[in-house]
């Protein structure tokens, strides 16, 4: 079961357990598989993100985000020593006036990051029921 958690973030509910006990017989390369399904879906929220940045900063900020190759979840990353602003350019700031407007912490924050998210929720949730199933039939065949 998928729930989406107040940060934006979609959770696969039985992710870990599953990734538990494919470590346990991973002489079929089930990690590997679990590892290029989370980075397939971090890169399509990338593409989705880079497209949406709509400002010169942004773009410049979502030029930054990287795609990681985890077991245990799909990562995004941002910013950095090159692009300090990279917060800013996502979440907005008050203070700051270079930056949009502060878009807050809840459900709603974000300019491209985590509305890309936001967008791609029920994908998220079917490619992971697709590849899950299919990875489980692997290492459960019977």
């Amino acid at each position: 079961m998928a729930s989406t958690l107040k940060s934006g973030a979609v959770r696969i509910d039985g992710l870990d357990d599953l990734r538990r006990e494919l470590k346990k017989l991973d002489d079929a390369g089930l990690i590997d598989a679990l590892k290029d399904l989370n980075f397939e879906i971090a890169s399509k929220v990338v593409q989705n993100a880079q497209r949406r940045a709509s400002t010169r900063q942004q773009s410049s900020a979502a030029q930054s985000l990287k795609a990681g190759r985890q077991a245990a979840k799909s990562v995004v990353t941002g910013g950095g020593a090159k692009k300090p602003f990279f917060g800013g350019a996502e979440f907005g700031s008050i203070r700051f006036p270079q930056f949009p407007a502060w878009q807050g912490n809840g459900r709603d924050a974000g300019y491209f990051l985590f509305p890309a998210i936001r967008s791609m929720e029920d994908e998220i949730v079917e490619m992971y029921g697709d590849e899950v199933e299919k990875i489980t039939a692997r290492a459960f065949p019977d």
